[in-house]
């Protein structure tokens, strides 16, 4: 007799069950619900972002804080509260940032990620696309890129 077991679905966060708000026990789907309307948040409360940057090996310590400060600024000007910029160092023996950036969307107050451009996600345009549906799509967050703004230009 053999039995046949559905296959898991993808898991991309801590303990947070999307269909039911509430937190479970053991290994469940995880998804963001989506981003907060206006009408579900306070009057004087500002969408919150998490930020994503990834450096280059040869990337030194002020090139590195001033991509992060134009990174808040440019979150500041588009209303957002940035609680956290999730930076990817080229080193291999760090955990990924962009697997924390995935758990931390899962939270269901956070409704945007912001980058300063695409060769963040990937130098490929290909691999920038996937990396920014898996966000959009698994997570609901929205993807504001900076170069691709008025203000980011110099």
């Amino acid at each position: 007799m053999t039995t046949q077991h559905a296959a898991p679905e993808p898991v991309i966060g801590g303990d947070y069950l999307a269909t039911t708000g509430r937190p479970v026990v053991g290994v469940a789907p995880v998804t963001h619900p989506g981003p907060l309307t206006a009408s579900a948040l306070p009057p004087t409360a500002r969408c919150r972002a998490v930020g994503y940057v990834r450096l280059r090996p040869d990337t030194d310590t002020a090139a590195s804080e001033q991509v992060t400060a134009r990174l808040r600024g440019f979150a500041a000007r588009s209303g957002l509260d940035l609680v956290g910029i999730y930076t990817e160092h080229p080193h291999p023996f760090r955990q990924s940032a962009f697997g924390e950036l995935l758990q931390a969307l899962c939270r269901p107050d956070i409704s945007t990620v912001v980058i300063p451009g695409p060769e963040h996600l990937s130098e490929f345009d290909g691999i920038y696309q996937a990396m920014r549906a898996l966000i959009e799509i698994e997570t609901g967050a929205d993807v504001l890129v900076m170069s691709h703004t008025i203000e980011a230009m110099p």
